[in-house]
């Protein structure tokens, strides 16, 4: 876990992409279908899916304690660097993120080599890669038109897509299922009451206290409880409430959307999960108050952005174990895993487009949108292709390739 931790750049597509190479391939903890099966149900929860997907995996082996320690092993080093970054801010410049320039090809690469060994080893039938060309055309080609004719929301698509593929399989199974006896399950309730409490708790004191630390555990708090579609969709949240909204008895935001949108950059430099940029803002939000109260605040926030997510895995996750023989599951999972095989090809392609194509208008990708005067960026196209042989024809450990990468950013 934690060599996954300090190579596992470019966002949860790309951590599926390490656990697959590093805990399926290289050491044989699980199989493809388990890891996607665990992915799955992540997908269906809110908060860090990578995150809760390692989480799920520590629960599998070592029940809660292994869970927490792999949990913690997973988010220390971001945590720290973050941490770091936010407190010497000033000693990060354009030049260091410019740096990390060739990471984003390299990571579309293990993305699309991911996808495709998936969609091999885990599709046996001629629904299962319906079912994956379904969730590519959904949340790829059709994203953007989705999202801004029919105004359905990203984070949505992913497990809606997913509960289809389920029901599509649960409906137009053609296998035997065995016989099932029923299981007397033992809820972990206490996961579920801890989750919701601290929930309340959380709002009550931030209403009866204008504390920052309070305020910042809150925020981070309730971001890992509403966020569905993973960090990319807590990114926008956090701009707002933190840089847009100005606390009770305070006379401006925590802080400004330059030191945030740095943030961003960093917490895309660094490896580890999107979620950390919690350390990093809440250290930034203490700017000011000291360098121990600055620890302290990118602690309660990394504490309060991770916590409820984890809190869903130890109650889902001993239920899961039970209750994934039940014949509905056992119809539906198949479809389920065949979506995901499509969402991780789907991944790929929403990398590569920023990466590969230049486009007049940042962030539209509509293909009418593509700069006609300079539509490929052949330096990063010719990187994800070598990457992609490199990955095929050797046996080259993944973090080498993101060292590689930085130097090459270093020298160029």
């Amino acid at each position: 876990m934690f060599i996954i931790a300090l190579s596992a750049y470019g966002g949860p597509n790309m951590h599926l992409a390490l656990y697959q190479k590093r805990l399926v391939e290289e050491k044989g903890y699980l199989d493809n279908d388990e890891l996607l099966e665990l992915f799955s149900l992540c997908q269906m929860l809110p908060g860090p899916s990578s995150t809760q997907t390692l989480t799920s995996i520590g629960y599998k082996f070592g029940g809660p304690t292994l869970a927490f320690l792999t949990l913690l092993v997973w988010i220390l080093p971001a945590f720290v660097l973050l941490t770091l970054c936010a407190i010497f801010i000033g000693a990060f410049q354009d030049d260091a993120l410019n740096a990390l320039r060739f990471v984003q090809p390299v990571a579309v690469a293990f993305v699309m080599v991911a996808g495709v060994k998936m969609l091999d080893k885990s599709i046996k039938n001629r629904q299962g890669y319906l079912l994956a060309a379904m969730a590519f055309i959904v949340t790829a080609l059709l994203r953007h038109p989705l999202d801004t004719i029919v105004n359905i929301k990203t984070p949505w698509m992913f497990p809606v897509v997913l509960l289809l593929g389920g029901l599509f399989s649960y409906f137009d199974f053609k296998g035997k299922v065995q016989k099932y006896e029923p299981i007397k399950i033992k809820f972990p309730w206490q996961s579920l009451v801890a989750f919701v409490v601290i929930f309340i708790l959380a709002g009550i004191a931030v209403g009866a206290s204008s504390n920052r630390l309070v305020l910042l555990f809150e925020n981070c708090y309730r971001f890992g409880t509403i966020v569905f579609g993973g960090g990319n969709v807590l990114i926008p949240m956090m701009l707002e409430q933190f840089t847009n909204h100005v606390p009770t008895g305070a006379t401006s935001s925590l802080m400004t959307s330059e030191e945030f949108i740095n943030g961003v950059g960093l917490v895309h430099a660094i490896p580890g999960p999107i979620f950390t940029i919690g350390s990093y803002t809440g250290a930034m939000a203490m700017q000011g108050y000291g360098i121990l109260q600055q620890v302290f605040g990118s602690f309660v926030s990394t504490v309060g952005i991770f916590l409820p997510g984890s809190l869903l895995i130890f109650f889902v996750f001993p239920i899961w174990k039970k209750i994934k023989s039940h014949p509905i599951v056992v119809k539906a999972l198949p479809g389920v895993i065949a979506a995901s095989c499509g969402l991780v090809l789907a991944a790929a392609y929403l990398m590569f487009l920023p990466v590969g194509l230049n486009w007049v208008k940042e962030g539209s990708f509509f293909y009418t949108n593509i700069d006609s005067s300079n539509a490929i960026n052949y330096i990063e196209v010719a990187i994800i292709v070598i990457t992609i042989i490199l990955l095929y024809k050797t046996k080259i450990k993944s973090p080498w390739y993101i060292l590689v990468a930085i130097v090459f950013g270093l020298i160029l």
